[in-house]
């Protein structure tokens, strides 16, 4: 794992692709025209493309990625697959759950020092955030996710506009804003939004957050307990309690900052 004194020496954008016979191969686009041509501009730079079948190819691919990291390189990860609810929807009808998927690229993150960037190029992938475990360390430093389904031809358009302005993570705020400003509706609001593994924790586990009458509601129906004032008085302070512990517990160790 990259130390806080580790020099960065090298900084890669690796593309697994996971599509159906008949999609269009964002993924494979993508590497073909703009992605395999970095190095040429910065030495630095690397670069890999995979295309992969199902489920136990793309955890091989995941190990052949760590296996192949050197210290001091960090990694920008994207995935082009189908998204939904529950994970991963992949071509052989397999789905990969994201907890399952947090386990499997979770060591990427953690060999590169905490700076894995995850780009999730697939419809829904903003439903991954609900998975988080806070006893593990995060899985990633930080994401682009989607908050609706996304059509080919706006993965592959936003995301030229997005390499066209990115090598690595410092290089975030300008591609971002170039992937907004290439993808966005007509009201001026665009699918990708990134996203950080602080931001995310911080969220989940608020205990302030504003929408406690609904979650609360659901924990009691979940429960089978009677809704009333009473009973929802005193989920709510359990709740608060709860996520306030968590918070208080295991957010130095899920953000790396016990060791940073």
């Amino acid at each position: 794992m990259n130390r806080p004194n580790t020099e960065i020496k090298r900084w890669g954008i690796v593309v697994i692709q996971w599509l159906n016979p008949d999609d269009f191969k964002t993924g494979e686009h993508l590497y073909k025209d703009i992605l395999q041509y970095k190095n040429l501009s910065k030495k630095e730079s690397f670069s890999s493309y995979y295309d992969v079948h199902s489920i136990q190819e793309f955890r091989s691919v995941i190990r052949t990625i760590e296996n192949s990291l050197m210290e001091g390189d960090i990694l920008t990860l994207q995935i082009e697959t189908h998204g939904c609810n529950e994970g991963m929807g992949l071509s052989s009808g397999e789905i990969l759950k994201w907890k399952d998927f947090y386990d499997t690229i979770r060591p990427l993150n953690i060999k590169t020092g905490h700076l894995l960037f995850l780009v999730m190029a697939m419809c829904k992938s903003i439903a991954m955030i609900s998975s988080i475990n806070p006893e593990l360390r995060a899985p990633y430093r930080a994401i682009i996710c989607t908050t609706r389904p996304v059509s080919a031809d706006e993965i592959y358009r936003g995301f030229i506009a997005f390499y066209e302005n990115y090598y690595n993570l410092l290089d975030i705020i300008e591609a971002i804003k170039a992937i907004q400003e290439e993808v966005k509706d007509s009201n001026g609001f665009s699918p990708f939004q990134a996203l950080t593994a602080e931001s995310v924790f911080n969220e989940t586990f608020d205990p302030n957050r504003t929408n406690f009458t609904e979650v609360v509601k659901a924990q009691l129906t979940q429960l089978n307990i009677p809704v009333t004032e009473t009973t929802k008085s005193i989920m709510e302070k359990h709740l608060r309690k709860l996520l306030s512990d968590i918070h208080d517990n295991f957010y130095d160790y899920y953000n790396f900052k016990d060791l940073y």
